[in-house]
C-alpha cells in the first residue's frame, strides 16, 4: 500500500507506517534523516508555505504528481489537517473537512463545547475586554503554543496582542482568541475512532514551555506516556463521548488542563499527535496501522495495556545555529529522533531535534530526558560560542 503523508513534520507518522509494512512517502518541511530513511521518497515543502492561500492546494497537487506514484491513500499531518483534499483523486484518510473546521477554529469549538455543557475555559467576545484576569491570548487556529501569551492586566493584554501580531504578520486581530487562563497540569488523550465508535488509547502528560527545552512559555515540548495524575479515567470517558458526537474518524487528540476540580478541554487535534512515539513505545501498539483500519470501520477490542513509561522531548534553539557534521555526530550519541539534515540552519526558537526515552516509571524517564537534553544544549551552546 503506497501512502503519502503531508505535514510540516511527518517523521513519527511515516516511521510508524514503515514499521508496519506500508510503502511510505512524505511531503515535509524538514525531511529529517530518519524521515528519509523510513520513506521510499520524500520532497520538501516550499519555504514559508501559507496553507490559507488559494493557490497552495495547486502547489501541493503539483508536488504530489511529481512523485509519479499511484498512491493508495494520503494522510494529512500537522498543519495540513484543515486543507480540503476532497478534489484529489486519491483516498484521503482524514475526517470530513466540515467537521474538522468545527474543531480547528478554537472560537467555533468553544461555542460548540459550551452549548453541550463540556468543561472549557470561558472565551470572550471582545478580545480587549475581559471580565477578569489572568487571561491567555492565542491564535484561533494552530500555533503549537508558540504564539500564546498570558496577561495579568490590561497593559499586559495590549502588549501580548501587539507581540503576536508582530511575530506573525499574516495574523490580524480577528485571528486571535481571548480566553480565561486555567492553571493546572497539561495532559492529552489519544483517541482512535470509526464512524460508529471512539476508543481512548492512552492518557499522556504534556511537556509545555519547559525552561530546559525552550524559551517560549507555552510551546509544545513533548509528552510522557502514561499520565499518572488525577482524572485520567474521566478524561478518557469525556474524550470518547466528545469524539463520537463530533463524528471525527481516525487518530484524534484532545488536550486538557487538569485542575483540582477536574479537567478542562483546551483543544482538539483531528490528526496524528506528537504523542505518537510515546504511546507506541508504552503500549507496543502501532498507531498508523490502527488509523488505516479505523477508516475501514475497525477498532482495537480494548484499550492497550501500558507496558512501560515512555517520553519524548523537543529541543528548541535559543539562538540561530547551523548543524555541522561534527555537531550532528555528537548529537547522535544520544537517543534522538527528528535528526536534522547536515548543515540544517535552525533559527532561534525553532525545533532542532527530539529525545526519546523509555523506563519503568515517569521519574526515571523524565530524568533521562533532562540529562540527554542538557548534553545536547551544551553541544549547541559551545558551537554558538565558538562562532
Amino acid at each position: 500500500m503506497n501512502v503519502l503523508v503531508i505535514g510540516f513534520s511527518t517523521r513519527n507518522i511515516v516511521c510508524s507506517g514503515y514499521r508496519t509494512g506500508y510503502n511510505m512517502y512524505a511531503l515535509d518541511s524538514f525531511c529529517d534523516q530518519d524521515t528519509v530513511e523510513c520513506c521510499i521518497a520524500t520532497k520538501e515543502l516550499p519555504k514559508k508555505l501559507d496553507i490559507r492561500k488559494k493557490d497552495t492546494v495547486d502547489k501541493i497537487f503539483d508536488l504530489i504528481k511529481s512523485f509519479n506514484v499511484e498512491f493508495d491513500a494520503i494522510v494529512p499531518g500537522s498543519g495540513f489537517e484543515i486543507m480540503d483534499f476532497r478534489f484529489l483523486p486519491w483516498l484521503i484518510l482524514a475526517s470530513d473537512p466540515e467537521r474538522i473546521q468545527t474543531v480547528q477554529d478554537k472560537l467555533t469549538l468553544s461555542c460548540w463545547l459550551k452549548d453541550r455543557g463540556y468543561p472549557h475555559p470561558h472565551v470572550y467576545d471582545n478580545i480587549y475586554r475581559p471580565d477578569k484576569f489572568p487571561v491567555i491570548v492565542k491564535p484561533r487556529k494552530g500555533g503549537g503554543g508558540i504564539f500564546n501569551r498570558i496577561a495579568w492586566n490590561e497593559q499586559e493584554l495590549e502588549k501580548a496582542i501587539r507581540e503576536i501580531l508582530e511575530a506573525e504578520p499574516s495574523f490580524c486581530v480577528n485571528d486571535l482568541l481571548l480566553q480565561d487562563f486555567v492553571n493546572g497540569l497539561p495532559a492529552s488523550v489519544s483517541v482512535m475512532a470509526t464512524k460508529d465508535k471512539a476508543l481512548a488509547l492512552a492518557v499522556n502528560e504534556q511537556i509545555i514551555g519547559a525552561s530546559w527545552l525552550t524559551r517560549m512559555q507555552f510551546a509544545y515540548c513533548g509528552n510522557i506516556t502514561p499520565y499518572e495524575g488525577k482524572y485520567a479515567q474521566d478524561m478518557c470517558s469525556i474524550s470518547e463521548k466528545l469524539i463520537g458526537e463530533l463524528g471525527l474518524i481516525g487518530s484524534v487528540g484532545i488536550d486538557f488542563i487538569v485542575t483540582e476540580s477536574g479537567p478542562y478541554i483546551i483543544e482538539i487535534n483531528p490528526r496524528f499527535q506528537g504523542s505518537l512515539d510515546t504511546i507506541e513505545l508504552a503500549t507496543g501498539m502501532n498507531l498508523f496501522d490502527a488509523h488505516v483500519k479505523a477508516f475501514q470501520g475497525k477498532l482495537p477490542l480494548r484499550r492497550p495495556a501500558i507496558n512501560m513509561s515512555a517520553g519524548r522531548c523537543i529541543i528548541y534553539a535559543d539562538h540561530e545555529i547551523r548543524l555541522k557534521p561534527q555537531i550532528l555526530d555528537e548529537m547522535r550519541k544520544q537517543q534522538i529522533a527528528d535528526i536534522p539534515q547536515t548543515n540544517y540552519i535552525a533559527a532561534a526558537d525553532y525545533p532542532v531535534t527530539s529525545i526519546v526515552r523509555t523506563g519503568l516509571n515517569r521519574e526515571y524517564v523524565l530524568n533521562l530526558l533532562k540529562h540527554d537534553s542538557a548534553k545536547i544544549k551544551r553541544i549547541m551552546e559551545k558551537e554558538i560560542k565558538d562562532n
